[in-house]
């Protein structure tokens, strides 16, 4: 079953707030950025990737940042659509 927006939401701000998640994640990203300093520079196809994967990271945080704020964007927009 597909969650609403509102489990969503939820689920990503407890995701955003999970200290294990945090630590999880900026381990993952400090890696990549480890290897991307420590490339050489005939080595573009590693530095790439790294950094690929250090964007990817960085779209995962946004969508949570995006689908935990959801509703209340929602809420902000459905009010500002009523004072029209």
């Amino acid at each position: 079953m597909t969650p609403t927006p509102d489990e969503m939401a939820r689920k990503a701000a407890q995701l955003l707030a999970d200290d294990f998640v945090q630590v999880v994640l900026t381990s993952i990203e400090s890696r990549y950025i480890h290897e991307w300093r420590n490339t050489s520079p005939q080595d573009v196809q590693k530095r790439e990737a790294a950094h690929a994967a250090i964007r990817a990271i960085d779209d995962f945080r946004a969508k949570l940042k995006a689908l935990a704020s959801a509703p209340k964007v929602d809420a902000h927009n459905g009010r500002s659509a009523n004072k029209r």
